[in-house]
């Protein structure tokens, strides 16, 4: 079968219509930019700013320490570390940052070493520390998602471990084979990190403590690996036997059969083990759809995370099974089970508003200086489209929206809005020419999938209608759309214009919002839904341009969603994921690596806090977003604040509501006393309409 990852969109250059020239973010001088650089992966805080805001692998935390200790400092906070809010729910919880348990140095370092990143790729890169003294010493840190080991692998270079905690003890532990030692060191806070080193063939080297922040080595030994891990509960065969062996890299991988897909993430690995394998660790949306193999091999060993407790696998390969959701298409969809209920009430209901909404002026409303809502504008329309064409079978509204809807579209694939798109060489992607502080970070590669997935979306309806009616206009916005797509969701390295997968991180399973920003606990994303809505965007772009792969790879992605958003951003009353005082707040809120924050970025208002994970309400809202969570959510948080909201979020809200009980949303939208303030910029009454009826409701 084919990997549906093995081949790019496209080999091409970006099309003529994008100037190309530095973006407003430089390139580190330590890093090489001759491939795509990725500007939303784990790492990427390490390519910004002063290069030492910490890092997540998970479990580890991981930074470039300047101050008191020279080298790469090592964190794994634990349950018992945990600063949560006052209040009930807290609104908060985070674990602390810049403590400094274990820094991999080397006594070379008389002053900061010399930083680098010398390979990076989607779910990895190697850092480098040089001495600016010592000519060819430095060491080499590969930093993999899931590694199993913070691992150094030194070069002319005397090693050095330090620790602003504090060492009470280190002390020689059995070997668990020939060629490497190992070293069991406690800290004064009774932590315990257990320390392999592997040695070439015929060499040796001791350690001592020196005093209780140092741990000082006798010589270097070019090609010696140091391997640190830590434990609260020692399962020691487990390290033991993975000791030796460490992850370099990652890549995935994925086949589809009928609606099931089989899909890896294989870590590259160099060293051997006692097993062969080393160790990886699984995030608890990956646990369920792990294959019995992969499961076979659990170790036993856990740690929490932001995203619950993370579990070791004995392996250099996570192989997990996910039921694609093929039949999820253009039209209405509900996990209720309902059919579409279309009377001659509804029918007559949507026409109404169709017949005013279908007429608006969509060229001059997504005239706008920003890519985020002419988008959700042009998408708005585009749904308005769809109900004509394929609801109300309304040629004459067919006839009036598309040509103007295909007009305000045509204004963005020529790329002549208010500020046009160009491609930075510098970080290699296509970016807004609005400066920094304009539309949200685009030009520093915020939210990119948040807007791109609304215009794509919006073509993707405007070209299946156009199709339906014979037209072919779908092959002159082709480019344009392929274009934005391999910015965000790129499959393949062997596209030389865009970094693979931009957005969209398969270890995490969601993708992240934040771009070249520095972030002190880490990458975060506060839309759960508007990341949703760009996979469901691609897969439309995807059926009406029968591209099967593109197709299976957005699939792939909602179904991990289905998992991983259901775990970590929406929490039904039985989530066992995240902390038990936090789950009766029942959304997120933002969602960092190293903490939860149940908040927005633009306000504290409840229904900004829950509508954020809700808009665009689609039919993939309901795939993702379960009856049985949106009902405890409306009981729980929305029902006692929505009388009090006169804006669009109540629509939003209100429209949600059709996900758990279609009646009372449609009794909602065709009150004769509904108002059009209760529509969101991005929303029609059209399509409310029409989603209510398509799901079931009774009218």
């Amino acid at each position: 079968m084919t990997d549906i990852f093995a081949t790019p969109i496209s080999t091409s250059a970006p099309s003529s219509i994008f100037p190309w020239e530095a973006g407003e973010v430089s390139v580190p001088a330590n890093t090489s930019n001759a491939s795509p650089l990725q500007t939303k992966s784990f790492y990427s805080n390490m390519l910004v700013g002063d290069q030492t805001t910490p890092v997540w692998t998970y479990p580890y935390c991981l930074w470039n320490s300047t101050s008191n200790y020279y080298g790469l400092s090592v964190f794994l906070g634990l349950e018992s570390d945990r600063v949560f809010a006052s209040g009930t729910p807290p609104q908060y919880f985070y674990s602390p940052i810049g403590i400094q348990e274990v820094v991999l140095s080397s006594s070379d370092f008389v002053s900061p070493p010399a930083f680098s990143l010398q390979k990076t790729s989607k779910f990895a890169a190697t850092v480098r520390f040089s001495s600016k003294s010592v000519d060819n010493s430095y060491f080499e840190c590969p930093l993999v998602q899931g590694m199993g080991f913070v691992t150094g692998i030194y070069h002319n270079s005397i090693p050095m471990l330090n620790s602003s905690v504090g060492f009470a003890s280190v002390v020689g532990q059995q070997s668990p084979r020939g060629g490497i030692n190992k070293y069991k060191i406690t800290l004064h806070n009774n932590r315990v990190w257990f320390l392999y080193i592997a040695l070439p063939r015929g060499k040796s080297v001791s350690l001592a403590l020196k005093d209780s922040n140092t741990i000082w080595f006798s010589n270097s030994v070019d090609g010696a690996v140091l391997q640190l891990c830590s434990t609260t509960d020692y399962t020691g065969a487990f390290f033991d036997n993975a000791a030796g062996c460490y992850s370099t890299d990652a890549s995935i991988s994925a086949t589809v059969n009928s609606n099931i897909c089989s899909y890896a993430l294989k870590h590259n690995v160099a060293g051997n083990s006692n097993t062969g394998e080393s160790l990886i660790f699984a995030l608890p949306h990956h646990i369920p759809s792990l294959d019995s193999n992969t499961a076979s091999k659990a170790t036993g060993v856990t740690f929490p995370s932001t995203k619950g407790t993370v579990k070791a696998y004995s392996t250099k390969v996570l192989t997990m099974n996910e039921t694609l959701p093929t039949s999820l298409g253009f039209e209405p969809y509900t996990s209720l089970g309902k059919s579409p209920n279309y009377t001659n009430n509804a029918l007559a209901a949507i026409s109404a508003a169709a017949k005013k909404e279908a007429v608006g002026d969509v060229v001059n409303d997504s005239n706008v200086d920003s890519m985020y809502t002419s988008g959700k504008i042009l998408a708005k329309y585009a749904y308005v489209l769809y109900v004509c064409n394929d609801i109300l079978k309304d040629t004459s509204l067919v006839n009036t929206l598309l040509p103007k809807l295909k007009t305000a579209i045509e204004r963005f694939t020529s790329n002549s809005q208010k500020y046009p798109l160009y491609y930075d060489t510098s970080f290699k992607g296509i970016v807004s020419s609005a400066k920094e502080d304009a539309d949200y970070g685009n030009s520093h590669y915020n939210d990119h999938h948040f807007h791109w997935g609304y215009h794509i979306q919006a073509i993707a309806i405007t070209s299946y209608v156009d199709k339906k009616n014979n037209g072919t206009w779908i092959n002159s916005v082709k480019d344009w759309v392929t274009t934005l797509i391999r910015d965000v969701a790129n499959p393949s390295s062997g596209d030389d214009y865009f970094p693979v997968s931009r957005s969209f991180d398969f270890y995490n399973g969601h993708s992240w919002a934040k771009g070249l920003y520095p972030s002190s606990d880490g990458k975060d994303e506060e839309s759960s839904s508007e990341d949703y809505n760009f996979a469901y965007s691609m897969k439309l772009w995807a059926k009406v341009s029968d591209d099967y792969s593109m197709e299976q790879r957005a699939n792939l992605i909602l179904a991990i969603m289905k998992r991983s958003i259901n775990s970590y951003f929406l929490y039904t009353d039985d989530n066992t994921v995240e902390p038990k005082s936090f789950i009766p707040n029942k959304v997120s809120g933002i969602l960092f690596d190293n903490k939860i924050d149940h908040t927005t970025y633009f306000g504290q208002q409840t229904q900004y806090i829950h509508g954020i994970h809700m808009l665009p309400i689609t039919p993939c809202s309901s795939y993702i977003r379960s009856p049985t969570f949106v009902e405890q959510e409306w009981n729980q948080k929305l029902n006692g604040v929505i009388n009090s909201v006169a804006d669009g979020w109540k629509g939003i809200l209100m429209l949600n509501v059709a996900l758990f009980d279609p009646d009372t949303a449609y009794k909602f939208f065709s009150s004769s006393s509904f108002s059009n303030n209760f529509l969101d910029n991005g929303m029609s009454l059209t399509w409310a309409l029409a989603y209510c009826a398509g799901v079931g409701a009774s009218s």
